[in-house]
């Protein structure tokens, strides 16, 4: 089974069997007060209205997305992300979904504080994971380390925090990164899979004021994150943010498979350049291709630069026999002040109609210098699909 909202070039939802793509939602128009809990309401109330068009409900919510923004700092940002979370909690079902909260610079609407996207997956065939050893939040919630649906799992976002959500090791990134990667370990671990599993790996890190710092704090990170991977590298993504708790650094969640994987590595004469340098651009399992971050620095503008990005996600899709018209999820990373209007004309240019779900969403910086934009997505090549 497969469906699409109707009459839309980008649309806000994708079945492809038993799975539900749902792209970014976001508040409607603010008009007077901007209220976090109001557009949270909004937000959370379009994700379940979205699930029902697609057969389910928030009881089928897999993996969860929160992007939002906030210009507070220290124990004000826990603060809002709670008060942002108790209207999340009218809305989510215990047990509740792997989830992703990240601070970030925009979601392409004026006045819009927050948006969500995520997976929903109606097979019965699932596992709630919840491993012994593992944090939990500053305040009760439903949300899941990790899901197992088939031979696919989902790992929700790990950070160096304990049971209360205290940051553990604050201002140490190698011990925090140790610690989120033992996290991960443990929910991969208690789904019977291990690193060699792994299909996708997406890290948020710390980007403050300074660009430099913030650029080499992320290099940290992923030296320690390739430091613990097999030979093979699954697809990465890895975006500048904030985090949700003070002292926290990073935040990485994860996709793997126990179905046997493999790298893809287009053949043409220059390769795409990945985001990080030591990844592979995408990496294919069970039918579905993770596409790694996708970038093109070197341009001067953001038009050129997407286009850039653009065409090597499309030569990772080939390299894997697919198209562009396999793509299910595409995720596209701006900086601040960049267009998020231009960036949808663009993708409606790329890609094909009523096929690809669409999130956009404004951070704080890349790890490569001049770079603008970096786009990455899922595809499905199983026939049918």
């Amino acid at each position: 089974m497969e469906s699409t909202t109707p009459n839309e070039y980008i649309p806000s939802l994708r079945r492809v069997g038993h799975t539900v793509y749902v792209g970014m939602q976001l508040p409607v128009s603010a008009s007077g007060e901007i209220d976090i809990a109001e557009q949270t309401d909004q937000v959370f109330r379009s994700l379940v209205a979205r699930l029902e068009e697609a057969g389910g409900s928030m009881a089928d919510l897999t993996k969860l997305h929160t992007y939002y923004l906030f210009e507070g700092d220290g124990a004000a940002i826990t603060e809002y992300w709670e008060r942002m979370t108790a209207v999340r909690l009218r809305h989510l079902v215990n047990p509740g979904p792997a989830a992703t909260a990240l601070r970030v610079q925009g979601v392409g609407r004026e006045q819009a504080l927050i948006a969500v996207d995520g997976i929903a997956e109606l097979s019965r065939d699932k596992e709630r994971i919840m491993p012994e050893h593992a944090w939990d939040w500053s305040i009760p919630t439903p949300f899941s380390q990790g899901w197992r649906v088939g031979e696919k799992v989902y790992v929700g976002g790990q950070i160096s925090a304990d049971r209360q959500g205290r940051t553990i090791a604050p201002g140490s990134v190698v011990e925090q990164t140790k610690n989120t990667l033992e996290y991960i370990e443990h929910v991969l671990r208690d789904a019977q899979t291990n690193w060699s599993n792994v299909c996708a790996l997406k890290i948020a890190y710390k980007h403050g004021a300074d660009p430099e710092a913030s650029r080499q704090l992320g290099e940290q990170i992923l030296a320690e994150v390739v430091r613990r991977l097999p030979a093979h590298k699954p697809a990465i993504t890895i975006i500048g943010v904030d985090l949700l708790y003070e002292g926290l650094l990073l935040e990485i969640d994860a996709v793997a498979s126990k179905d046997i994987g493999l790298p893809i590595w287009p053949e043409i004469e220059s390769s795409p350049q990945t985001t990080t340098r030591t990844s592979s651009p995408g990496w294919l399992s069970g039918g579905e291709l993770h596409v790694g971050a996708q970038a093109n620095p070197d341009a001067i503008d953001l038009e050129t630069q997407l286009e850039g990005a653009l065409s090597q996600v499309a030569a990772v899709l080939r390299a894997a026999g697919g198209s562009v018209t396999d793509l299910v999820k595409l995720n596209v990373f701006l900086l601040p002040g960049e267009s998020a209007d231009a960036v949808q004309q663009m993708l409606k240019q790329f890609l094909a109609p009523g096929r690809t779900v669409v999130s956009i969403v404004q951070v704080g910086g890349f790890l490569l210098d001049g770079q603008r934009v970096q786009v990455d997505g899922v595809a499905l090549l199983e026939e049918g699909a």
